[in-house]
C-alpha cells in the first residue's frame, strides 16, 4: 500500500511539472505607441532633426553636407497634427527654415561662418516651435544641437 502511495505521488509530481503554465505573449508596443499615432508632419520633423543631428558632427569637423533634401519642402503640404493648423505664420517660418536650410547646404565647407549658418537653422526650428504656429514640447531637444 505504502509503494502504490509514492508511485501515484511521484506520477502526480511528473505531471504537474510537465504542465506548466507557459508566459502570455506580451504586445511590444508602448502604451504611447498605442495611443498616438505621429502625423506626416511630425514624421517630416522627426526627419528634420535626425538630418540636423546627422550634419551637426560634419560641421564641426568641416565636412561636406551633400545636397538638400527635397523631401522637406513637404512642410508645405503635410499632413498637421489635428490640435495644429497650417496658418500664414507656419508658411512664414517654414520658409524660413527651408532658406536657412538651403544657404547651409549651399555654404562651401571651408567658410567661417558656417557653424553660424547651421545654428540659424537650429535656431529656426526654435522659433517656429517657440510660436503660436508650433509645438514647444522639442524645444529643449532641438536645442541641443546648436554649436557653441
Amino acid at each position: 500500500m505504502r509503494i502504490l502511495f509514492i508511485i501515484y505521488l511521484s506520477i502526480g509530481f511528473c505531471v504537474l511539472s510537465c504542465s506548466e503554465k507557459k508566459p502570455e505573449k506580451t504586445e511590444t508596443n508602448s502604451s504611447f505607441q498605442q495611443v498616438y499615432e505621429m502625423s506626416d508632419m511630425a514624421l517630416l520633423m522627426e526627419k528634420m532633426y535626425a538630418e540636423l543631428e546627422k550634419n551637426r558632427p560634419m560641421v564641426l569637423e568641416g565636412n561636406s553636407i551633400g545636397e538638400f533634401p527635397k523631401e522637406f519642402n513637404k512642410i508645405h503640404t503635410a499632413e498637421m497634427t489635428p490640435s495644429f493648423q497650417r496658418n500664414e505664420e507656419f508658411n512664414r517660418l517654414a520658409d524660413l527654415y527651408l532658406l536657412n536650410l538651403q544657404n547651409l547646404h549651399n555654404v562651401e565647407k571651408e567658410n567661417p561662418n558656417r557653424k553660424e549658418i547651421y545654428n540659424n537653422v537650429v535656431k529656426s526650428c526654435i522659433t517656429c516651435h517657440r510660436s503660436d504656429a508650433g509645438c514647444i514640447g522639442p524645444v529643449d531637444r532641438i536645442g541641443k544641437l546648436l554649436i557653441d
